[in-house]
């Protein structure tokens, strides 16, 4: 039996490919025989008087039963037709073009619409191919020159963010003959970034020591080239028997399926207060998680010529080695910078009487619950009762986690009600001053999250929603002091940008947490010590209400949590320039 046309297509592409990393295997969207599905037609209906059609077209194809055909008619009037392919669902990486066959009749150029994995629209036009109208001829549309024109949507700032999640293509009255148009496709096809082999130039640990419970930082140097497929680098840490005895993977900012050039950056590594002091061989490589047929398993890379970069494995690289001993010396912290000068105070909570707190308000300074009903974690967030799960004694707010009734409660604060209503403010600075409790499972936290999202209907969200982790801690680590900027993007997707800190014990005293949000940049603070700092997006720049909450969880057993356990609050406080 034959293979289907579409597949002989793809064993094609790949037989005349020497290799993986020489050429990447066209991955098959549609060939069009057999009934249209993910395809609809656009009207353009928001500019009346354009008459079209799609359909599949059996009487005329690229060797196979049907292609399919656009028809639009503009004598009446309107702009333009379309249609459109849904491309979720389909498991594309993130691919440098598409590929089709096309021909035209009166059709002098093509509308492109691709839409990225945040909803975020690009369109531009390419010329039909030349002797299209004649016969079928390839089309390649190539995504880096497609999204350089005109977008709007969700970040609408003009930076891609794949995989896409929809192509569309379609014909106007301004690019066809006498009013009138078709467009056939058939035989589309996505292509990946072709896989490339990257080579790590240099890879420092500094201190080249550390404690338990503490750690290192690791900082990476590549000249990158696309792996075909986004994976983590895998960073392996091994005893003098060679088993892997904890290990520090991550994502780089940078998608490993398109990355290029020189991508430079470092990496906190926190070593468990459980790892035994010794010596350990440090190696580094890449890993994608994906099945072996979709480009999962490990991924070879080169190593520069650094004397400390030794390819242990074909694609292994040792870089080091981290002596974890009892005695070395704790990170640094970088010097005390925060100025208020000049700042004024616009909300301050100093837990100096009663708690002003109600379920879900409205009327009050705080509720009791995320105001968009998102309980997380594995304690759930109780209505305030008396002593429980809130209590303020001595210019002091205690948050008490507990078993109640065999389940673990715990509480939680958020500065607005579900309509918005309560403190949130646009720029400006917002700290806490707190002592975390002791033990594994518990999870405090103090963060900053979007108003307008409320706003958004909860089953399809139109915006994107910005969260300011200003601390979270978990308290298999006393000194790991997790800071990260997450973004919620429309239909589901999520990224973050976040590192660790190393700090002294938060569970042994108080400490303030803050973050200065300006049109500029989003800095992190630990005692007006600054962490890290990022631009600031578009979406950080709306107004921000304030979440406090002791959760259990986040990942880590239970098991072990102290009941009850306690984390105790000073302040929190914001502040706008004057």
């Amino acid at each position: 039996m034959n293979p289907p046309r579409i597949l002989r297509l793809a064993l094609v592409l790949l037989a005349s490919s020497s290799a993986w990393a020489a050429a990447p295997v066209a991955m098959p969207i549609d060939d069009f025989e057999g009934e249209l599905k993910g395809w609809k037609f656009i009207g353009g209906e928001e500019f009346p008087g354009a008459k079209g059609s799609m359909e599949r077209d059996a009487t005329l194809a690229r060797g196979g039963a049907g292609a399919v055909r656009l028809d639009g008619d503009f004598r009446g009037g309107g702009a333009y037709v379309g249609l459109w392919r849904d491309l979720e669902g389909l498991d594309l990486p993130d691919v440098e073009r598409f590929r089709m066959a096309v021909k035209v009749r009166g059709v002098r150029e093509i509308g492109v619409r691709l839409v990225d994995a945040t909803g975020q629209c690009f369109q531009s036009k390419v010329p039909a191919p030349a002797g299209a109208d004649a016969g079928w001829r390839e089309l390649t549309l190539h995504v880096p020159d497609l999204v350089r024109g005109e977008h709007w949507g969700s970040l609408d700032d003009g930076t891609w963010r794949g995989p896409a999640k929809g192509l569309g293509l379609n014909i106007g009255k301004d690019v066809v003959a006498d009013g009138r148009g078709s467009l056939w496709i058939d035989d589309l096809v996505a292509v990946p970034y072709p896989a490339g082999t990257p080579t790590l130039v240099a890879c420092t640990i500094d201190p080249p020591a550390a404690r338990p419970g503490l750690g290192t930082r690791i900082a990476y140097a590549w000249d990158a080239e696309p792996l075909g497929v986004d994976g983590s680098v895998f960073v392996h840490f091994r005893n003098g028997q060679g088993q892997m005895v904890f290990q520090a993977d991550h994502d780089p900012a940078i998608p490993t399926g398109r990355w290029k050039g020189r991508v430079e950056y470092g990496r906190t590594v926190v070593v468990p207060k459980e790892v035994p002091p010794g010596r350990y061989e440090v190696v580094v490589g890449f890993w994608c998680g994906k099945p072996a047929e979709k480009g999962g398993g490990r991924k070879p890379f080169r190593a520069g010529p650094a004397s400390n970069l030794a390819m242990i494995e074909p694609d292994a690289c040792r870089v080091g080695f981290l002596d974890v001993r009892a005695d070395a010396p704790a990170p640094p912290l970088p010097p005390v910078s925060l100025d208020l000068t000049g700042w004024k105070l616009t909300f301050a909570e100093e837990f100096d009487g009663p708690l002003d707190v109600s379920a879900w308000g409205p009327g009050t300074r705080w509720i009791a619950h995320t105001p968009y009903s998102g309980d997380f974690g594995d304690a759930g967030f109780a209505d305030p009762q008396p002593g429980f799960p809130f209590d303020v004694k001595d210019g002091l707010l205690r948050i008490t986690t507990k078993k109640v009734d065999g389940r673990w409660r715990s509480g939680l604060l958020a500065s607005v009600d579900p309509k918005g209503r309560g403190f949130s403010q646009a720029l400006g600075y917002f700290e806490m001053r707190a002592k975390f409790p002791k033990g594994p499972g518990t999870w405090p936290a103090f963060w900053l999250l979007s108003v307008d999202r409320l706003k958004d209907p909860k089953d399809a969200p139109t915006t994107t929603g910005i969260e300011l982790d200003v601390v979270e801690q978990y308290g298999v680590n006393d000194h790991a002091l997790h800071a990260t900027t997450h973004w919620w993007f429309p239909g589901g997707l999520h990224t973050a940008d976040g590192d660790v800190a190393l700090v002294p014990d938060m569970t042994a005293d108080f400490h303030t947490y803050g973050v200065m949000v300006d049109d500029a940049r989003i800095t992190y603070y630990f005692d007006g010590r600054p962490l890290r700092s990022h631009p600031t997006p578009p979406e950080a720049k709306r107004p921000l209400y304030i979440l406090v909450d002791l959760a259990l969880g986040g990942g880590w057993p239970i098991d072990g949590t102290p009941d009850p356990s306690v984390m105790t609050v000073d302040y929190v406080r914001a502040y706008a320039k004057n």
